[in-house]
């Protein structure tokens, strides 16, 4: 009696994937008055590692995904509508290292 697999939706730089899983038929009795009970997970596509996993929320009208990982904004985070929020999630892109300079012939 495990969340089901429905959909995925990779970041803008394909570093990190959403997972959206139906509840499980237990979970969905004990959220009756959910129209769309789903579990959201998310991970790092490589190496695959689960970084986070929502309680079950209510995606009606609330799956809207919002990714905040620019390495220039101080609250790396993901939002799925107004219910799930993974924080402290690694910027997609680092900035470039400084150019070494070659030593002259």
């Amino acid at each position: 009696m495990t969340p089901t697999f429905f959909d995925s939706e990779n970041s803008p730089y394909r570093v990190y994937r959403l997972e959206f899983h139906k509840a499980s038929p237990l979970q969905r009795i004990a959220h009756l008055d959910f129209k769309m009970p789903y579990v959201v997970r998310l991970y790092k596509i490589e190496p695959k590692t689960l970084l986070g996993e929502s309680e079950v929320v209510d995606l009606w009208l609330n799956g809207e995904i919002t990714w905040y990982l620019n390495s220039s904004v101080d609250r790396n985070e993901v939002r799925v509508g107004r219910d799930v929020l993974f924080e402290k999630i690694p910027a997609e892109c680092t900035p470039a290292s400084p150019l070494v300079s070659c030593p002259k012939p």
